[in-house]
């Protein structure tokens, strides 16, 4: 019997390695042969709601002039300017609106031998961007290669692009209150009244936070369909030298049909299809902020409330220690699933400080995970998540940004088996109790970036049946300290509109 029961055992604790999907909760560089920077401008029609305006959007990067099959191939330094002058901003911003920042999503087109195929270029960021007689962002980042299976001509083309904005409008004057918003009509273009005179000499008592809005989201459409030609560039096979031809030869009528390199596919972005999310609700989620995460607010700060809905999507790695092994956690090419939230269910403000508390709901499908024990037995698993609703505290201290992502949960194992046979644990087994779950990063939440923390598993009850209790075995196999997670958060997305969905972070 006990002979019996270690071989078993050791296969339950092979099998526990599937839990560490859980644990977070939340490409290989193209070469290029050469690149030729190229500047591209077009009208897009941009608006929110009922109300749009035309704005000139400018697309500049540095583009391949030439590649092989098979071979992918990037645009480096790539970024999209739109030019919101006063009038687009006194249309479509809030009243008031002195500064940006934000995210820029582009839909490519890729077209090569009449095949075409769709990129999602959203990982464009911008920074903090004022402007006195119009802002223009510049939102900059790394997009997918592209690899072709075809020699021809390859065209990418500028389609859809969608704006996230977030807002700093400029504070109320102290000689009196600020206008009343209620008084300006978004859809009727006005000339902003000027700025009264600064009062001489103003102590840094008298300084006023700038107000942060809520994140509006722009969608643009090219105003000429179907829009811009970035670039072009020809995919063709490599020549090699040959000797002189022979006099007495007939001559040779080059063929036009595009070669094919054979299992290629025509047109391939990026590294593997991501698999889509689903769209954001239009209400934000129920939840109330854990008071116990929330920093002490500096002195003098204001308190508010945005009330957003707004959606994101978490990817990355967590590794169990006691396993040593790093898993996958929200594939981003299986099914990956969203967190809710409810973006600024509280705000602080103070001079050179803004800080956005946010409530997250977790919506993950079960995990799944297959190992091989010792080398040679396969076990699989099912993991499902039970968390408590996310607080999420991001702060800007100057030029500064922090993302703290902090909830508690349990997690269940089921449908486990060893070696294509079932390991009854039943429908109870999971941690003993919610566990501290605490990711930090430095960097903008509404922009995304990488998480990093350390979690400690604590034991597990009510695994097994029939009498026979399997816990010990899952908490010798996975419980304990020093369990690290890495995830990379995408952009935010608005109600009504899908979250992109990021690559994996590096480990």
């Amino acid at each position: 019997m006990g002979g019996a029961f270690d071989r078993r055992g050791a296969a339950i604790t092979a099998a526990l390695g599937a839990i560490v999907l859980l644990l977070g909760l939340v490409p290989a560089p193209g070469t290029i042969a050469r690149n030729r920077e190229t500047a591209v401008e077009a009208v897009y029609d941009c608006g929110a709601g009922p109300v749009r305006r035309a704005v000139t959007v400018g697309f500049l990067g540095a583009h391949p002039t030439d590649g092989r099959p098979g071979q992918p191939l990037r645009t480096e330094r790539f970024s999209v300017r739109p030019e919101l002058t006063p009038e687009v901003t006194a249309a479509l911003l809030p009243p008031g609106t002195t500064a940006v920042t934000g995210t820029a999503r582009l839909a490519v087109e890729v077209a090569q031998n009449g095949a075409t195929a769709r990129a999602d270029w959203a990982g464009l960021t911008a920074p903090v961007t004022p402007g006195a007689d119009g802002l223009r962002p510049v939102f900059t980042g790394e997009v997918p290669a592209i690899t072709l299976g075809r020699t021809g001509e390859v065209v990418p083309g500028a389609r859809e692009l969608t704006l996230l904005l977030q807002s700093a409008t400029a504070p109320a004057s102290p000689a009196g209150p600020a206008p009343d918003p209620s008084s300006v009509t978004p859809s009727t273009p006005s000339t902003p009244a000027p700025a009264p005179a600064p009062p001489p000499s103003p102590s840094p008592a008298a300084a006023q936070p700038p107000v942060t809005a809520a994140p509006l989201e722009l969608r643009c459409t090219p105003a000429s369909p179907p829009g811009p030609r970035l670039a072009a560039w020809t995919v063709s096979e490599p020549t090699a030298p040959s000797a002189a031809p022979d006099p007495t030869s007939a001559p040779t009528t080059p063929s036009t049909a595009p070669a094919t390199r054979p299992g290629g596919a025509a047109i391939q972005v990026g590294p593997a299809p991501l698999a889509p999310a689903p769209v954001c609700p239009a209400d934000p989620p129920a939840g109330e902020l854990d008071p116990s995460r929330l920093p002490k607010p500096p002195p003098g700060a204001v308190e508010g409330r945005l009330g957003a809905s707004l959606c994101v999507v978490a990817v990355g790695y967590a590794t169990v220690h006691k396993l040593g092994s790093a898993m996958v956690v929200n594939d981003p090419h299986g099914t990956p699933g969203p967190m809710h939230l409810n973006l600024g269910k509280r705000t602080v403000s103070a001079p050179d400080y803004d800080e956005s508390d946010s409530v997250g709901l977790l919506r993950f499908p079960d995990a799944s995970s297959t190992f091989l024990t010792f080398g040679f037995q396969p076990t699989s698993a099912q993991v499902t998540f039970e968390p408590e609703p996310v607080t999420v505290v991001n702060v800007r201290r100057g030029e500064t940004f922090t993302t703290t992502i902090a909830y508690r949960q349990y997690l269940r194992v089921h449908d486990v088996t060893v070696n294509g046979v079932p390991l009854d644990v039943g429908p109870r087994c999971r941690t003993v109790r919610p566990f501290d779950t605490v990711l930090s990063g430095a960097y903008n939440f509404l922009t995304g970036g990488i998480l990093d923390g350390r979690i400690t598993i604590p034991p597990f009850a009510g695994c097994g049946n029939r009498g026979e209790d399997l816990s010990p075995l899952f908490t010798a196999a996975l419980s304990g300290p020093d369990n690290a997670v890495r995830i990379r958060q995408g952009q935010l997305a608005g109600a009504g509109s899908a979250p992109p969905v990021p690559e994996l972070p590096p480990r």
